[in-house]
């Protein structure tokens, strides 16, 4: 009986993070809750102030040191709304309705904002560098941002269910995987009145609550009601039981586990991000020990990735090292994303 031989879904895998996006003038997560506080509307930022200050006592949004990171205020603000019931015989200062509602407001500023900053970003002569390689090699992209940076240059606009990696065959081409969500992915009924040149199905379920659907080219949704795109948000508790991240994840492990090379472009893989974590040791252990095929076996292994990490914090490698484990050799290149593609003798564009 002629044996299985090991198989490479893509032969390149890279992993993209906000260090990447930050050298296109996007914040990193750690001052993105500074640099939105000034763009929320005058009576969201005082509902927020005084949420901050229940959670904060010395905040003072005129000292920048008293900011919270919004990765723990966001999950503060969860376990306020999960316990809000059982730590009060009835509503205080402030109701579950403005908890809830000052969240979205939050994410919905950042999201509009993030959509300005497409405009220039998307000029940058690095980037069309970079992603004329993404698309000669025919890549897996696994991007942790919420930016449509590499989505519109990757496929010039012509974006499928394929293009995300949300068929249940992965296609040819390139692909970009989202596992936190995107500015452009939407619930199917919340773009019912949206033309249908404007937008595309990228993933469907009988039930339209459970359809996501994407805007072709970057904007938000215009309407008296505000939309929050499908993203999910910076919080210690982040909540992936959606049919369409069961899907993402899934394919992201199989990416990971059969690269002949690992690129990890501006990514630091967080200490509290679990999930990625996670993830991503089931990559690094599939490399060695093969996919798992059944309850009873796995696929051939494809050996161990050479892993290139090139992000100028040191930590963020050895954290990414600490979790690819004996085994897997990675090299670290202390430089930004922009340096590494203009200056780097070892970059073949």
């Amino acid at each position: 009986m002629k044996s299985e031989e090991p198989h490479r879904i893509r032969d390149t895998v890279y992993v993209v993070g906000a260090g990447f996006s930050k050298g296109l003038g996007y914040p990193l997560t750690k001052s993105l809750l500074i640099e939105a506080w000034k763009k929320l509307p005058d009576d969201s930022r005082r509902q927020m102030t005084e949420i901050i200050k229940f959670h904060h006592p010395a905040f003072n949004a005129d000292r920048l040191t008293t900011f919270p990171d919004i990765e723990k205020l966001l999950t503060e603000m969860a376990v306020n709304l999960q316990l809000f019931d059982a730590s009060r015989p009835a509503e205080g200062h402030f109701t579950k309705k403005q908890l809830i509602d000052s969240r979205e407001i939050l994410l919905f500023t950042i999201a509009s904002w993030f959509h300005e900053l497409y405009k220039d970003a998307i000029k940058a002569s690095w980037l069309s560098e970079i992603v004329k390689k993404l698309r000669r090699e025919k890549a897996a992209i696994v991007s942790f941002n919420w930016d449509l940076i590499l989505d519109q240059l990757l496929f010039n606009g012509h974006l499928d269910s394929e293009s995300y990696g949300l068929t249940k065959e992965l296609g040819q081409g390139p692909l970009l995987l989202k596992p936190h969500g995107s500015l452009n992915w939407y619930e199917g009924t919340q773009l019912q009145h949206v033309k249908d040149q404007k937008k595309i199905e990228i993933f469907h379920r009988e039930e339209e609550s459970k359809r996501v659907h994407a805007f072709l080219r970057p904007r938000g949704v215009k309407s008296e009601k505000r939309y929050t795109p499908l993203i999910i948000p910076p919080t210690y508790f982040k909540d992936f039981r959606r049919s369409i991240f069961k899907r993402l994840w899934q394919h992201c492990t199989d990416v990971l586990s059969t690269p002949k090379r690992l690129v990890f472009l501006g990514y630091s893989l967080p200490a509290a991000d679990l999930h990625a974590q996670f993830i991503f040791r089931c990559g690094f252990h599939n490399q060695i020990n093969g996919r798992i095929k059944d309850a009873q076996t796995r696929h051939p292994p494809t050996g161990p990735a050479d892993v290139l990490i090139v992000d100028p914090d040191q930590e963020a490698a050895r954290r990414i090292e600490a979790v690819a484990g004996q085994g897997i050799r990675c090299s670290w290149v202390p430089r930004i994303i922009q340096d590494w593609v203009e200056k780097d003798e070892s970059y073949q564009p």
